[in-house]
């Protein structure tokens, strides 16, 4: 059945006006009987036959089964047109149908879901694109070079994914109806509908891997209700411009704002805490103002300290830099060199000997200057000079003491 559908819709006269009154007959075909014809779809309205056309030259709509013949007239019998076999839509549709129905060819599986068998009915091998259904009867494994599958007595071929990629665990479910293709270059059956690899909307089935997004992001997310939901990142009080916000932490173990911990993480002063640099030796003797000493072993490291018979004690540049050196000498004549312990003092203040009065036995004193200048006193050696001090039981043992920074 079909709305018959004339060559032109609307009918006009040689002289441009509208086709009033023409008429369309509609025969069975081959005859002169006019077919029973309908006003709606599903033909249980007769309609008359001719049809007229109306005052516009319009023929009305109508449906047939089968096939007709039908002559166009004008209003006084003349013939205008004709035309015989017009078939109705239906049939025709189904005509092409019919001719166009192919089948795939369709078989169950056997075996396991890594060692498959299943008896297809063809006569031949697959060619290159030869497409078929197997329902599966098990889950593949995801074994290394499987799953592997034999059609009737054919060879047994590797199931892969389009490209040649390896089926994972899961890719083959029991009771699915596997499409196939078979890929002569690679000798394999390529497996179009591969379940594990496919993100479904429904979300029946599990990731079993992360999904790499690159730049992309999740949108509308809806607002978790449960402790194994997601949540949007309005819930966790943040904006697309700043990072999430967190409570004021209140125990040892909860997390902190961004505020809480800037304070703890800045560089501490004399009335903010935070993180300060603990000093080295060499800081501390230096008296660098970014670091801190750490513990009283380092604090009593702030000087040198060098005793016995010949030592020094050097403070720190943040307590004066003096430095005091001592030494026993056992013999003195004129221009005597004392090595300095401490070799580090770029200028000496002053320098005094005083007789060893146990090795000398008696209360000797030698009186050095008092004020060693440059041409006899270097950063490690000071020299008595021949004049300037009285130089008295010489080769006798002496004690000094020389005073600088």
């Amino acid at each position: 059945m079909r709305q018959f559908s004339y060559p032109n819709s609307q009918f006009t006269t040689i002289l441009g006006g509208a086709s009033i009154g023409w008429k369309l007959n509609v025969y069975d075909t081959g005859t002169t009987d006019l077919a029973s014809i309908y006003s709606n779809l599903a033909q249980t309205t007769p309609t008359a036959n001719p049809v007229i056309a109306d005052a516009d030259g319009f023929l009305a709509s109508f449906y047939w089964t089968g096939t007709v013949d039908v002559v166009l007239t004008d209003e006084n019998d003349n013939l205008i047109d004709s035309a015989n076999g017009i078939q109705d839509l239906v049939s025709t549709i189904n005509a092409v149908v019919v001719a166009g129905n192919i089948s795939l060819p369709y078989g169950a599986a056997s075996g396991d879901g890594n060692t498959i068998t299943a008896t297809l009915p063809v006569t031949s091998d697959f060619s290159d694109g030869g497409v078929f259904i197997i329902r599966a009867n098990a889950n593949n494994a995801g074994t290394i070079n499987t799953p592997n599958l034999q059609i009737n007595s054919y060879a047994s071929r590797r199931i892969k994914k389009i490209g040649g990629v390896a089926l994972i665990a899961n890719d083959i479910v029991s009771g699915m109806n596997m499409v196939l293709v078979y890929h002569e270059a690679q000798d394999c059956y390529y497996l179009i509908n591969h379940e594990a690899t496919f993100l479904k909307r429904d979300g029946t089935a599990k990731m079993l891997g992360a999904i790499d997004m690159d730049s992309h992001k999740i949108t509308n997310l809806t607002a978790g209700t449960a402790n194994g939901d997601a949540v949007n990142y309005l819930q966790l009080g943040g904006d697309a411009a700043r990072e999430f916000l967190a409570a004021t932490a209140t125990t040892g173990n909860a997390v902190v704002n961004k505020t809480q911990f800037d304070a703890k993480t800045g560089q501490a002063t004399e009335t903010v805490a935070g993180i300060a640099e603990i000093c080295t030796n060499a800081e501390l003797l230096a008296g660098a103002s970014d670091a801190v000493v750490a513990t009283p072993l380092k604090l009593r490291l702030g000087f040198a300290v060098s005793i016995g018979t010949r030592g020094y004690v050097a403070f720190p540049t943040w307590l004066g830099g003096v430095v005091i050196q001592w030494g026993k000498e056992t013999t003195v004549t004129a221009s005597t060199v004392i090595n300095l312990p401490y070799a580090g003092m770029a200028n000496c203040y002053a320098v005094v000997a005083t007789a060893d009065q146990a090795a000398a036995g008696a209360d000797v004193e030698y009186v050095g200057v008092s004020v060693v200048s440059a041409t006899n006193f270097t950063a490690n050696t000071c020299v008595f000079p021949t004049a300037g001090g009285a130089v008295v039981g010489g080769g006798l043992p002496f004690w000094w003491i020389a005073i600088g920074k």
